[in-house]
Order: structure tokens, then C-alpha cells, then sequence
């Protein structure tokens, strides 16, 4: 599931025009959607223990862009957070499913993870409690925000989206 999820978002970063790349993307995040809600139906959230570390990252991908299903995402997060706290997954696949499941439900993000267009440029979405931010950031294995906005630079600059802001 995570290779074709990379594959399918990769090939489209290169051909942005094209339309059936996008359905492509679409249809795989339906099925994908479903393999995980059947698996958390099953056995919660695959933890480290359950599957090793890699495939629970690979996991979290998956939920990461079940932008479909935002209740299921949400549920995620809960089940995600207490196997943070167990040791049995990665504070930084927390971080950045708590922001994306703040964003959707149109709440300020904690971790200054999630990137929209405006124009040509990619900004992020608000965040609450910038003073804590860095803290947050690091607390979560994230780099600084600053690295983290010259990354989304530079994705933008490949995209031929444009620049960054703060």
C-alpha cells in the first residue's frame, strides 16, 4: 500500500497537469482507506511491536492521506497518540497526523506542518502558540520550522509553485 501511495504521488508531482494521475491518487487512497479502517478494526494501531517500525510509519502514511474519511483519520490520531506514549510509534508521525486532523476540522495546527497554496506561493496553515512552537517541534523529533520552511521552498521551486512564507 505505502509503495503504490508513493509511487502514484511521486509520478504525479512530475506531471501536474495530469488529471488522471490525480484520479489515480484518489482511487488508491479509497482502497488504501479501507485496508487500514479494516485493520484498525482488527488490531487498533499497528505498533511497533506488531509489525516492526518501518511498517507502522508506512502505516501512518496511509491514514496520513485518508483526507476521505477525516472521522477515521481522527480516530487514528487517538489510537496514535497512546502508542506515542507506549513507545510503539513515532512522536513525529503524531505530530504531523495531529496537525493534519487540526486543519481539517479548521483549528489552528500545533507543529507548523501543513502547507497550502495561496497564489504562487505555499504558506502554512495557522498555528496556534507560535512562542511554543520550536519546543513542540522538537519535543516531536521535528527539525526547526525554519528548515522546515526551506524544504517547503525548495518543493515548491520544483513544482514550479514559487516561494514560501512565513
Amino acid at each position: 500500500m505505502f509503495q503504490e501511495d508513493q509511487d502514484a504521488r511521486y509520478a504525479a508531482m512530475k506531471d501536474l497537469g495530469n488529471w488522471n494521475l490525480r484520479l489515480k491518487i484518489k482511487k488508491i487512497d479509497v482502497r488504501n482507506t479501507e485496508a487500514a479502517k479494516s485493520i484498525v478494526r482488527r488490531m487498533g494501531w499497528p505498533t511497533f511491536d506488531m509489525i516492526g517500525k518501518k511498517a507502522s510509519h508506512a502505516f501512518w502514511l496511509i491514514v496520513q492521506h485518508s483526507d476521505l474519511e477525516r472521522r477515521f483519520q481522527a480516530k487514528c490520531l487517538g489510537l496514535l497518540k497512546e502508542a506515542v506514549v507506549k513507545k510503539q510509534a513515532h512522536p513525529k508521525d503524531l505530530a504531523l497526523l495531529t496537525d493534519r486532523v487540526l486543519v481539517a476540522q479548521g483549528k489552528k495546527q500545533l507543529f507548523g506542518t501543513q502547507f497550502h497554496r495561496k497564489g504562487e506561493t505555499l504558506i502554512p496553515q495557522p498555528i496556534r502558540d507560535r512562542k511554543g512552537l520550536e519546543a513542540r517541534r522538537k519535543a516531536h523529533g521535528l527539525g526547526s520550522f525554519a528548515a522546515n520552511l526551506r524544504k517547503m521552498s525548495l518543493r515548491a521551486k520544483k513544482l514550479g509553485i514559487g516561494r514560501t512564507k512565513r
